[in-house]
């Protein structure tokens, strides 16, 4: 586990929804680093960034949050209505706001990548440098697994799964505690063999507690967003980091992202899957650091834990 003072808060969002927040730093971050924003996957927290934190622990405050109805942040306010992209675009703006940060880096990996692009449509002032890894700009069913075989379908399918949630839920317990787990999801192409296990556990166990009638009405809000009109109006220093193998979010989207973003850099993980992360560290924070150093910042050599 890594070492880093990881201060705990709660924002309120623009509707009351409670947000639980967190803020890491190390005894190697200068109190006047820029802020990272952190946009999670959706299911995972900030500790599924340890490699990035540890890389770049010199160079940012790093500081993410909960979305709406996961671990530490409450139920929406508003219902399952308030779970769309759009809502969690403005509850990044409220924790912002919030900590008082006028500008920052940001980094989403996948859920992420739409929650930033939607945040950029709302305030692009925002925004000093932006990464967007294994992520779509909207309906990331219509490609999934580089086919449109399941466009028009997952909504229905994950509607209907709904009316078994709690079946759902338990077995998501079984399976995260299941020994061939991890083996099964290797064979079937989802992760690769050089992925930090403990990682990956580590965020899948977070699932277990999870209400999986609200998750899956997460995976639906996802399904019908659309951002891809807003990448041609991004105008700050943007890097599209791409595992190759991601069956989930296929390269060919990332390339249409790329074309769309005017100046945008793609960097491509060969042999990464959406969990590139977590399996290709260090290739995937030099390309992190040469990207951060051209836009002006002091990357320096790797920082570290307390």
């Amino acid at each position: 586990m890594f070492s880093f003072a990881l201060s705990r808060s709660v924002v309120t969002s623009y509707d009351g929804t409670p947000l639980g927040v967190q803020t890491v730093t190390s005894a190697n971050t200068p109190p006047d680093a820029p802020v990272l924003l952190l946009a999670n996957g959706l299911g995972a927290t900030v500790t599924a960034y340890r490699y990035l934190l540890t890389r770049f622990s010199r160079t940012f405050r790093f500081v993410s949050w909960d979305y709406r109805g996961l671990y530490a942040s409450g139920r929406p306010v508003g219902g399952y209505d308030s779970l769309d992209v759009a809502c969690h675009a403005k509850d990044a703006l409220a924790v912002l706001e919030a900590l008082g940060l006028d500008e920052v880096h940001a980094l989403g990996w996948s859920m992420g990548v739409q929650v930033l692009i939607e945040l950029y449509r709302h305030a692009p002032d925002r925004f000093a440098t932006l990464v967007l890894h294994n992520g779509v700009a909207g309906r990331p069913w219509d490609s999934v697994a580089g086919t449109e075989l399941f466009k028009g379908l997952m909504d229905p399918v994950l509607a209907a799964s709904q009316r078994v949630d709690f079946a759902i839920e338990r077995a998501v317990a079984r399976v995260v505690d299941w020994e061939g787990f991890l083996p099964l999801a290797m064979r079937a192409g989802l992760v690769s063999r050089e992925l930090d296990r403990e990682v990956f556990l580590d965020v899948a166990g977070g699932f277990k507690t999870l209400d999986m009638h609200l998750y899956i009405e997460l995976l639906r809000r996802l399904g019908r967003h659309d951002a891809y009109d807003v990448l041609p109006q991004i105008a700050v220093p943007t890097l599209i980091l791409q595992g190759a193998k991601d069956v989930l979010t296929p390269l060919a989207t990332a390339e249409r992202m790329a074309r769309a973003i005017p100046g945008a850099q793609l960097a491509v993980l060969p042999g990464g899957t959406h969990y590139a992360a977590v399996e290709m560290p260090d290739e995937l924070n030099r390309y992190l650091a040469r990207f951060w150093e051209v836009a002006g910042l002091e990357v320096g050599a790797p920082g570290g834990g307390t």
